[in-house]
């Protein structure tokens, strides 16, 4: 069980960004986005999430996937690239030693060999993982994208419904007119035949008198 004394320190994984939430959940609010390679102390998790204390100092919660002990790929370049300068220097130290002082010249070729071979072969690392780290980028980016396709259909989606409702409305009080319409012309029909009639009865009761 970790405690606030023992918090041990972790990092955000290659996948770009993550959501620090206020509880554990998807539904529960975001209090901050975290990017790759952000460290973070570990105050409590289970086999889901890990509660976690960021830079910030925020506290909250993240999906237990999204955080490794390990290296993420952007501070391992950081640091390849420092061993990878380290070993130049002490390359080029060794060059200039040998030079000076002929009596080890064998000893100092010894160093420069193995120090060469060492620096070859860190340099292919690195190449190897810039190579994984930006094919990771795209990948990311491509997520992204279809996040925000996602999000201008939903946009779209809301827009249409609240036309739909525009329309809904418009229909119901045009049936309202129309019946209103139907209402007086058949009010005045009956009307008219009411008179008409009333003048008939009366030229027949005149006819009678006659």
């Amino acid at each position: 069980m970790l405690t606030p004394g023992n918090a041990e320190t972790r990092y955000v994984s290659d996948v770009l960004v993550v959501t620090v939430r206020s509880q554990k959940g998807n539904t529960y609010d975001v209090l901050e986005t975290l990017v790759t390679a952000t460290p973070v102390e570990i105050l409590a998790e289970d086999k889901t999430f890990v509660k976690v204390k960021t830079p910030k100092g925020t506290e909250g919660y993240i999906l237990k996937q999204y955080i490794t002990r390990e290296l993420p790929k952007a501070r391992q370049i950081k640091q390849l690239k420092n061993e990878v300068a380290g070993l130049q220097q002490q390359l080029e130290q060794l060059r200039r030693n040998a030079q000076e002082q002929q009596e080890t010249a064998q000893t100092g070729q010894a160093q420069i060999e193995a120090l060469t071979a060492q620096l070859s072969q860190s340099s292919q690392q690195l190449e190897q993982v810039e190579t994984d780290y930006r094919q990771l980028l795209q990948d990311s980016e491509n997520v992204i994208n279809l996040g925000n396709e996602n999000e201008q259909l939903r946009e779209q989606n809301t827009r249409m419904n609240s036309e739909l409702l525009v329309l809904r409305e418009e229909n119901q009080s045009f049936h309202r007119s129309n019946m209103i319409r139907w209402f007086l012309a058949g009010g005045g029909v009956f009307f008219g035949g009411w008179v008409i009639g009333k003048i008939s009865r009366g030229k027949k009761r005149s006819y009678s008198r006659l």
